[in-house]
């Protein structure tokens, strides 16, 4: 059986080269009680996602079409979803979105549509086995991030997608993200995130500079 026809869950085995199942995790009342409501705009958070919208369209365009490159439906889409998950890795690299529901909704969004991608790629007979298990390996850090928390950032995205409040502990590790990449930027859990997304695109053959 090949590495991209193996099954596994997301909390009991780390290894990146399985089909990647999202769990149903039973609810903390505690941390929704605790939650930061914020933004019940939804104008604004329109707003936002037109900007994410327009920043896939604009690197889409730069990265796909104005170097020739040709993929598959499915292969393109795993692209540009990877192309805008980094552009926000960027935004939260630079500026402290840790307090925005409007930005931690994109982020969970597009965190789905990695696991989508990948788990729809994996089942293709042409599947581009390499920049898959690439996407796999990220997706793996970052759902297991923190190491040896219970609650990990791979688990607030799976919960809390499309909501318009953020649990306090979710803005904390985002909060945390951008502090240490401020501190260090070059040993910064954010700047390796962001390197593993280049080495993707760059495997697939789209440059970003």
């Amino acid at each position: 059986m090949g590495d991209l026809d193996k099954n596994i869950h997301r909390k009991e085995s780390p290894t990146p080269y399985e089909k990647i199942i999202v769990n149903p995790i039973e609810g903390d009342k505690k941390e929704k009680e605790e939650g930061y409501t914020g933004l019940g705009n939804s104008t604004r958070s329109q707003v936002f996602a037109t900007l994410v919208s327009y920043f896939k369209k604009m690197l889409t365009a730069f990265a796909f079409r104005g170097r020739g490159l040709s993929f598959s439906g499915d292969q393109q889409h795993l692209l540009e979803n990877v192309l805008a998950f980094r552009q926000l890795l960027i935004i939260l690299s630079g500026d402290d979105q840790s307090h925005n529901p409007d930005f931690t909704q994109q982020l969970s969004e597009l965190w789905h549509n990695l696991l989508d991608d990948c788990n729809s790629l994996a089942s293709s007979p042409h599947a581009p086995v390499e920049i898959v298990n690439k996407v796999k390996f990220f997706i793996s850090q970052v759902q297991n991030f923190p190491p040896g928390a219970d609650h990990t950032l791979g688990f607030y995205f799976d919960e809390y997608a499309g909501k318009d409040w953020i649990p306090f502990p979710f803005m904390e590790l985002l909060q945390g993200l951008h502090e240490e990449y401020n501190a260090s930027p070059v040993i910064s859990v954010l700047y390796n995130w962001t390197a593993l997304l280049n080495d993707i695109l760059n495997s697939a053959g789209v440059k970003i500079d």
